[in-house]
């Protein structure tokens, strides 16, 4: 909303308020003059409809120019203030100009007949016609044609057009209707002198018929009405059935609070009540639930018109006991004083219903505490985080992003200035840890906000990270036991069990030659003796395949030294490693035995390399071994031979939440460095 827009609308409000205060001002000398009192003459249901409507009615259109529910809201406000402030100055001039007519001669009545008497005030018989006339249309549209059109401007579908033109029939006939008859028929007792006829006096209204014909146009736009809500809730999207949940309740309550002020003594007082539920039920359903984006605005203006409305109570209060004792100034002067603590009172309240705890950062950090403290999960952690963040801002979208996409996420993208997002990184002890997207611009109180919560975000994304990193590694860890189980099932199914096999075959057919053929069963032990030589080998390389017994009796250096010399003749591998290297955790030391005893085969069947260099360092704070690699080959890097040998290494050392790197250039060789964590989780 632009400054200019922003002040017609403050200024329209003014208007507006300064004709509910002008019909304040005039009750007491009402009141001395017998006229019934405001609420009696359901003056006060028009002074809570034209603020109640006419304040948000006036900020909608001046958010949103072509809204035509924020346009029926300012008709229905300005055509009740304007019909309350002309009703208190034809009351006051009216019934003023007789009593100064009666007082001025003998102090007697007036004759029945008499049409007023003294000067009065100038247009006060057409200003009380007007009056008596225009609250008809104001009246009709609210259940009518505001309802039909509620929320966006439109009817739920063509087939809906019968109920609209009902609506406009019937309020057109019941307009006329009051427009052709005298102000006397207001069936209102105690609003006029007696004798008082007005203008139109000889007129009766619209025929019979035509009445009847309004009448029930009326009834059946008013049901339609309420029908179309019904039938838009059914229809609507979870969002769309948020706003006319409220809407729905209050045309209901309205409805019945109209019906049972029929059948009560205090009938009166419940019409003026009536007026409020289906704007609070609007103001709720723009504001809560983001029907018109309208935000500060409307937050002043919802803290407005209840002010407004409780000085209007209060001042109606006080001029009724105490008006003609203290005088209509000192009685505004009262309210006014203790109308200001209930002012500051609403306007946090308001601006916590648009800005949620915006303007209370402690709160937002509690419930953001009572989050964290509640979740589960690291995913449901952030789901949460994502959601508070959004209700504490009263935005209509939070994401969480991390580098491999967005990993929480509440609300929808879509509405009002969906394409104004804004992203804030997330930063744990000094590194990103994520970005925060925001489905609208911040203002600049949001971001003093935003830099309170965020480092409590970043904390939750870095928890959901490393849970995500523990989990990966569980599943790798997992997957390599599995595999590794599957490979000692391999050799004892397909290698020990069949040689075992052979080798009890081979014992009875010994047994079966040791009295026929002692040469035989000779010959037969002894070939079983070398098969079971073989076995025994079998068995010490599937143990040496778990852990070979040299990391244990040479440490790292020695076995590695040990497994280059088995190259030999067909590559030359050389060792170094600093005499201080540190004792090293077993999964390290033999993810490292691994590592190099790959690299090193790698060099002799792919890369064609006649030297190799193995170097072992250990460097870092926190304590890390560096493992280099370095031939004289060719490379390995061709498609065909980046194969398991490549991916094992990698599987293991990211196991260890370590780094792997293989720079291979062809004819420069192949240079492999693996840094693994010496602290093992």
């Amino acid at each position: 909303m632009t400054d200019r827009s922003a002040r017609r609308a403050a200024v329209a409000a003014g208007a507006l308020l300064v004709l509910v205060l002008g019909t304040l001002v005039v009750e007491p000398r009402l009141r001395q003059l017998g006229v019934t009192g405001i609420v009696e003459r359901f003056d006060a249901f028009r002074a809570v409809a034209a603020l109640s409507f006419g304040v948000p009615g006036l900020f909608v259109v001046a958010q949103r120019p072509g809204s035509r529910v924020g346009w029926v809201m300012v008709a229905v406000g300005t055509a009740q203030g304007l019909g309350l402030a002309l009703g208190a100055y034809g009351l006051l001039g009216i019934n003023d100009g007789i009593s100064d007519g009666v007082n001025d001669g003998t102090g007697g009545g007036i004759d029945d007949g008499a049409v007023g008497g003294g000067a009065g005030l100038p247009g006060d018989d057409w200003a009380m016609w007007v009056s008596n006339s225009v609250w008809i249309p104001a009246y009709l549209l609210v259940p009518t044609i505001f309802l039909l059109i509620f929320p966006d401007g439109r009817l739920p579908s063509r087939r809906w057009w019968p109920a609209l033109a009902a609506a406009y029939a019937g309020i057109g006939v019941h307009t006329l209707d009051w427009m052709l008859r005298p102000v006397t028929y207001e069936q209102v007792p105690g609003l006029f002198p007696r004798g008082y006829a007005g203008v139109l006096a000889g007129l009766t209204g619209v025929p019979d018929a035509l009445r009847t014909a309004g009448t029930v146009c009326t009834v059946g736009a008013v049901l339609a009405a309420v029908g179309s809500l019904v039938a838009r809730y059914r229809s609507a999207d979870e969002e769309v059935r948020r706003r006319l949940q409220w809407v729905l309740a209050a045309a209901l309550l309205t409805v019945g609070l109209l019906g049972v002020a029929l059948f009560v003594p205090w009938g009166p007082v419940i019409v003026a009540l009536a007026a409020v539920p289906l704007p609070v039920a609007v103001s709720v359903a723009v504001v809560a639930h983001r029907l018109w984006d309208l935000d500060l605005l409307l937050s002043r203006a919802l803290a407005f018109g209840a002010v407004s409305v409780a000085l209007l109570a209060a001042y109606a209060l006080v001029a009724a006991t105490l008006g003609n004792a203290i005088g209509s100034g000192a009685s505004a002067l009262i309210v006014a004083l203790a109308v200001h603590p209930l002012y500051l009172r609403v306007s946090a309240a308001a601006n916590r219903l648009v800005y949620g705890d915006r303007d209370d950062p402690a709160r937002a950090l509690r419930r953001l505490g009572v989050r964290l403290s509640d979740a589960g999960a690291p995913g449901d952690l952030l789901e949460r985080m994502a959601a508070e963040v959004g209700r504490v801002l009263r935005i209509h979208y939070v994401a969480v992003e991390e580098p491999g996409g967005v990993v929480a996420s509440w609300g929808c993208p879509g509405g009002v200035g969906a394409d104004a997002t804004e992203s804030v990184p997330l930063l744990y002890q000094g590194e990103r840890a994520g970005t925060l997207v925001l489905g609208e611009r911040l203002r600049p109180k949001d971001r003093a906000l935003l830099a309170q919560l965020a480092p409590h975000v970043a904390v939750a994304v870095r928890a959901h990270r490393l849970g995500a990193d523990l989990e990966r590694s569980h599943g790798r860890l997992l997957a390599a036991r599995q595999e590794e189980r599957d490979r000692l099932l391999y050799e004892l199914h397909d290698g020990l069990g069949p040689t075992l096999a052979a080798l009890a075959l081979q014992v009875d057919r010994g047994r079966r030659l040791v009295d026929i053929d002692p040469d035989g069963a000779k010959r037969v032990m002894d070939e079983l003796s070398g098969r079971i030589r073989g076995t025994v080998e079998n068995v010490r390389a599937i143990v040496n395949d778990l852990r070979p017994p040299p990391l244990d009796t040479l440490g790292l250096t020695g076995a590695l030294a040990e497994l280059g010399r088995a190259f030999a003749g067909d590559l030359a591998v050389e060792v170094e490693a600093p005499p201080d290297l540190p004792a090293l955790p077993p999964p390290v030391e033999l993810a490292a035995y691994r590592i190099a005893a790959e690299a090193m085969t790698n060099a002799v069947r792919h890369a064609m390399a006649s030297r190799c260099t193995v170097s072992l360092r250990a460097s870092g704070a926190p304590g890390v071994l560096e493992l280099r690699v370095d031939d004289d080959g060719v490379g390995v890097g061709a498609p065909a031979r980046n194969g398991f040998g490549l991916a094992s290494m990698r599987r293991r050392s990211e196991e260890l939440d370590g780094t792997f790197e293989l720079l291979d250039q062809a004819g420069a060789g192949t240079h492999l460095v693996v840094r693994l964590p010496l602290a093992v989780r």
